[in-house]
Parts: C-alpha cells; structure tokens; sequence
C-alpha cells in the first residue's frame, strides 16, 4: 500500500530550462554551420595567402641573393679562363680581385638564405635544398687553388665553375611552387630564359680559352651541348611567356645583335671551327647587355606583373573571404543575440507582471476588498504590456484574461462574504432580540416562582438562553460587526469570570482560585467574557467528565492574566502551535472549517482588542490557555462598587437593552436553593 503522505503530497516538480538555453540552442545549429561556411574559404584563402607569403619571403631573401652569387661566379669563370690562357698578371689580379667579389656575395646569400625568418617560410625539403645550395660554393677554394697554379685545363674550369651555377639554379628552380598557373608559368619562362644565358656564358668562355682554328673533339662536343641547351632552354623561355615577359623575349630574339649572335654559334656547331677571338668578342660583347638588360626587365615585370598581383588577389581573397565572412558571422550572432534580448526581455516583462499579480496586485485587492472598499476590475487589473512578438502577445492577452478573471473572482467572493457577514448580523440581531426578550421574561417568572422545584427548571432555561445567547453573538463577531453588549462602568475582574462560567455548559465543573482587584472596562467587558467563555466550555468539552477545570485570576505587569487549566489528552505540539499561530493573528474565516468556529470567535476577539492567547501545555497532561488583557483594557480600582451594585440597564443606539452582569452576582444565587444553589457558589 502507498504511504497517505506520499498520495497527498504534490507532483515531483519537472526539471525547466531557461528560454534563453532554448534560444540559444536553436541559435547554434545555424551559427554553427555559418561557422563553417565561412571556415573553409577562410581557411583556403589564409592557405593561399601564407604561402603567397613564404614564397614571397623566399624569393626576396634567397632567389635575389642567389642571382647575385651566381652572376659573381660567372664573371669569376670568365677570369679564371683568361688568367689560365694568357698567364698574365693583370688577368691574374683580376680574377683574384672577383674571387673576392663572388665570397662577398656566397656571405650575403648564406646570411639571408638560412636565416630564422627564411627558415620558418620554407618547408623541410626546401631547406635542405637551400641548405646543399649553400654548401655547393665551399668547392671554390679548391678550384680557384688549381687556377692559379695552372694546375687545371680551362675546360675543366669552365665545368667546375658550371657545377656550382648548375647546383644553385636547380635550387631555384624547385623554389617554384605557388598554386597560380600564370604565376608559375611566367616564373619558369624567366629561369629558362636565365638558363640560356648561362649556357651562352659558357660558350664564350670556352672559345675565349681555344682561340681561332678547329676544335678538338672534346671542345666541339661540349659547345653543341651548351648551343643546344641554350636553343632548347630559350625557346621554352618564349613559348611560356605572357605578357610583358612574352613581348620582352620576343623582342630580344628579333634583335640583330641576338640573330648575330645565334648565326656565329651556328657555323661553331656546324663546322666545328672556331672564329677568331675579335669576331667572337664582337658578337658576345654586342648580344651580353641586350640580354642581361632583357632578363633584368623581365625578371622586374614578374615581379610587378605577376607575383605581387597574384599575392595581392591572394590577400584580397583572404580579407574578403575572412574579414567580411567573418564581419558577416559576427553580424550574424550579434543580430542573434539580440534577437533572443528581445523575445527573453518580453518574456521576461510578463513574468514579472504575472509574479506581480501574484505576490502584490491580487494580494492587495484582497486586503482591501477584506476593508470593505470598492475595487474597480479595469483599474485593479491593467493589460500587461508585451512587445511585438505575435505569440507573446497572444500571451499577454491570455494572462490578462486569467488576471482579470481572478480579480473579477476575488471581487465576487468579497462580495458573497460581504452578504454571508450581512446575514450573520441580521439572523443574530433577531436571535438576540428574542433571546433578550426571552430572558426577561424568564426573570419575572423567577420572581413569580413558588417552588424550588420550578425555580430549578427556571435557572436551567435561564442558563441555556445564555448560552444561545452568546452563540448568537459568536455570528456578529465571525461577521466583523461588534457585539450589542456594553457596560458604562468598569466591572471587577472576578465578575467578569464568573459572567464566563455561567455562559458554560458544565459550570459546575469550574474553578477559580486567585484574586485581583482589577476590573475590565465597560466598552470591552462583553467581548472578554465572550472570549473567556469559548476557552473555558473549550477546556470542559476537551477534558473527562469528572475532572475539574480551574480558572486563575491574576494582576501582573503587563495587564490582567486569566490561566484556564484543563486534564484532558492534551495536544501534540504541531496542533499547538498551529492553534498559536492562529490565536495570534487574525485568520480570515473560513467556511469550510466549521470544527474551529469556536477558535476563530477567540482570534477574532483577541486581534480587536490586543488580547494575548497562547496555548501552553499544564501540568496534569492537559492545556493551558493563557489569556492576557492589556492595560489599557483594565483599570485597578480597590473602592471600585461591585457589578450588582449598578442594577440598571444601558440603552445601546440600537434601541436594545444592554444587560449587565448582575445576572451572575451573588445577590441573585442567593436566592436559589438546592442543587443550583451549590453549583452556582462554586462557580463564583
């Protein structure tokens, strides 16, 4: 079986996230795919541009600085050549004089090419090649030492000089490696076209070191494989030209200097003779500048032409690609943001109209609609305000529906307590009427009665219409309205219980024990004796038949105390102090709880007054109603007359007649006889 608890405690509440998780949530799929739409170009385009720039990084710090070595080694080629042929000092010094020259330049290149900055712009297999490029010019020293002891053949020297050049152009060569064709292509016409010159430079050198006449077999054979290289080279140069560069070729082949050039190389291949020395100088001399002024030009309008557009499209893509994708993407998420703001601010504004309603609105109209004031629905209840959102706003309208609802509600409930209290008030009024008409009656029927035995039966009634009495009242008071009673003179203390116990059912079971001379004043005198009485029939009723319930009379410093001590069961400390909690504020009544209409008349007596009750537990295992009446409630008077004293009746603004509690002095038990009289004297 369930445990009852567990059947009425409340729905486990289910676990809730924040909207603004949810807008996030749905936020981030499409961010997120915008993320990496906007990636992958920015990724291919910072590829692009960083290799744009290691190859701008290589070209400047080891392309530039290669050409000028290996120009240093041509010039040093051509010396050594003559210095080997003619053994002249002047030959000789200026050979030595560009020996120094070409290390200047293998130190500038070195610096530059293996430097940190290089380094980091090239991947491993480039920098090992540039690193063999570096160490092709140590085989120098070796061959500058054979050249000036003559130790060498001028065509061997040419071949050392060239295994230098070879090494480091093909390094240059494999530096060529960017994704744009044309970039590509234009950059291999211009190393091609360098090629050709090379292989030209050879030629020259080599018949500058034969002179006039036929060559030998080794010499011939050699020229046609630098005359080929160089047609083969120079045509390829051409053929992938664009351009600048194309017409730049194309203007160097159809120079006369070159087609001279070209026709002396011919008859050398095909006659195997070479031409006199001043006739070939004549040709080379005429064709070096037009074609080195050619190179530098051409090399000059790849650079400007070619490289730094391709490297400025690169970056341009890069910034459009990722400064404007990622503009957009920013834009995109801060739009985004916003967005989610708004609906959350929105939300958020009707949440805290709704906890308004809740927590201050509806609360308020109740308190004041519990005053008895007028509240206006339209004014108590205005449209809670919603942005532009359709479903919010929607929304809105509904809870303004549901606050306009329960305010109507709380208005109407008011209303009907309003009627109910009316109808307690009049039912009472006619209650009291004939009740005090009632005991009027049944005092002129004492004062006519004869015999003990219908004096008896005439106290009984008497004592029975009191009760009903003070029941009638209890409908007043659950009403808000104040009682009809009223004294124009304080009344003693001890009266004021006695007038208490002779509204309770078993009177005769009570008690009273201790003295005061404090008196309650008039205009309160009826509602403490109500209040008193409902505690003491409480404490009967909650206790056995045969024990007795004592009431204690005592002055202390803050007022009067009034102890009323029962021998019942007692009760559980969660009912006390539930009960003391509801004694010491004013509880609204309620309908339902109709087992508490006592309680209810004792809070509502108690808050009208400043009356303090408490619940405390009594020695004998029972409960201790402790009842405090303040001092501006009582007054100690030691020549104050008793209650008897003052046998008149005061006429209230109703018309009725208010009774004083002379009913209950001990002038008028005295004059009963037999079992009512002994129950009456224990009462006082």
């Amino acid at each position: 079986m369930s445990n009852p608890r567990d059947a009425g405690a409340p729905p486990p509440r289910r676990r809730t996230r924040p909207i603004r998780r949810r807008i996030a949530l749905l936020l981030a799929i499409p961010l997120s795919s915008l993320l990496v739409m906007w990636s992958v170009p920015a990724t291919i385009t910072l590829t692009n541009a960083l290799q744009r720039f290691d190859f701008s990084t290589v070209y400047t710090n080891v392309g530039v600085p290669a050409t000028s070595a290996v120009e240093a080694v041509q010039q040093e080629r051509a010396a050594a050549v003559r210095a080997l042929v003619t053994g002249d000092a002047t030959d000789e010094k200026r050979f030595q004089d560009l020996a120094k020259r070409t290390d200047a330049a293998v130190a500038a290149f070195r610096s530059t090419a293996l430097s940190p900055e290089t380094r980091e712009a090239m991947d491993a297999p480039v920098e090992r090649r540039v690193e063999l490029n570096a160490g092709a010019f140590d085989g120098l020293g070796a061959l500058r030492s054979q050249v000036e002891i003559g130790g060498t053949t001028p065509l061997a020297a040419i071949n050392g000089y060239s295994a230098v050049i070879d090494t480091v152009v093909r390094t240059l060569t494999t530096l060529v490696s960017v994704d744009d064709v044309t970039v590509y292509r234009n950059t291999s016409a211009v190393l091609h076209n360098y090629w050709a010159r090379e292989f030209m430079l050879r030629e020259d050198a080599l018949l500058t070191a034969l002179g006039a006449g036929p060559m030998d077999t080794v010499s011939r054979a050699a020229f046609a494989s630098w005359a080929g290289s160089r047609q083969q080279f120079f045509a390829l140069g051409r053929a992938g030209a664009d351009g600048e560069i194309s017409t730049i070729m194309e203007e160097l082949a159809d120079t006369g200097e070159y087609t001279a050039y070209t026709t002396l190389e011919s008859g050398v291949v095909n006659n195997g003779i070479a031409p006199s020395r001043r006739e070939w100088r004549g040709g080379v001399d005429a064709v070096e500048p037009v074609w080195l002024g050619a190179a530098v030009r051409a090399n000059d309008s790849l650079s400007s032409e070619y490289v730094e557009p391709a490297g400025d499209r690169i970056m341009l893509g890069f910034y459009a690609a990722g400064g404007l994708g990622l503009l957009a993407v920013i834009a995109s998420v801060t739009l985004s943001l916003l967005f989610a703001r708004r609906l959350t601010d929105e939300l958020r504004r009707l949440q805290e109209t709704a906890q308004r309603l809740a927590h201050e609105r509806l609360p308020a109209v109740v308190a004041r609609l519990r005053k008895g004031e007028t509240v206006d629905v339209d004014a108590a209840a205005p449209p809670p305000a919603t942005g532009g959102t359709t479903e919010i706003a929607l929304v809105g309208e509904a809870f303004d529906a549901v606050q306009r609802t329960a305010i109507g509600e709380a208005v109407a409930e008011a209303e009907l307590r309003a009627g109910i209290n009316r109808v307690f008030i009049n039912l009472s009024w006619r209650s009291q009427s004939l009740l005090h008409r009632q005991l009027r009656l049944l005092d002129q029927m004492e004062r006519r009665a004869s015999s003990p035995e219908e004096l008896e039966d005439l106290f009984r009634l008497d004592h029975l219409t009191t009760r009903m009495r003070r029941h009638a009242e209890g409908l007043v008071i659950l009403s808000g309205s104040p009682t009809v009673r009223a004294w124009d003179h304080p009344v003693p203390a001890e009266d004021v219980v006695r007038a208490a116990i002779a509204e309770v059912e078993d009177y005769t079971r009570v008690v009273v024990t201790g003295a005061s001379s404090a008196a309650v004043i008039g205009g309160v005198v009826a509602d403490v004796i109500h209040l008193l009485a409902e505690l003491i029939e409480n404490a009967a009723a909650f206790s056995p038949p045969a024990t007795e319930v004592t009431v204690k009379v005592d002055t202390v410093a803050n007022g009067l105390a009034v102890e009323v001590v029962d021998r019942g069961i007692g009760l559980s400390a969660e009912e006390r102090d539930e009960l003391n909690r509801r004694l010491a504020s004013d509880v609204e009544f309620d309908l339902a709880d109709t087992d508490r209409l006592g309680l209810f008349v004792v809070a509502k007596l108690a808050a009208r007054h400043g009356v303090k009750v408490s619940l405390q537990p009594s020695a004998y295992g029972g409960t201790t109603a402790i009842v405090l009446v303040p001092h501006a409630l009582v007054t100690v008077d030691d020549d104050l007359e008793p209650a008897a004293a003052a046998d008149r009746p005061v006429a209230d603004t109703t018309g009725r007649t208010r009774n004083r509690p002379s009913r209950w002095t001990p002038a008028r038990t005295a004059n009963r006889a037999g079992r009512s009289r002994a129950g009456w004297s224990r009462a006082r």
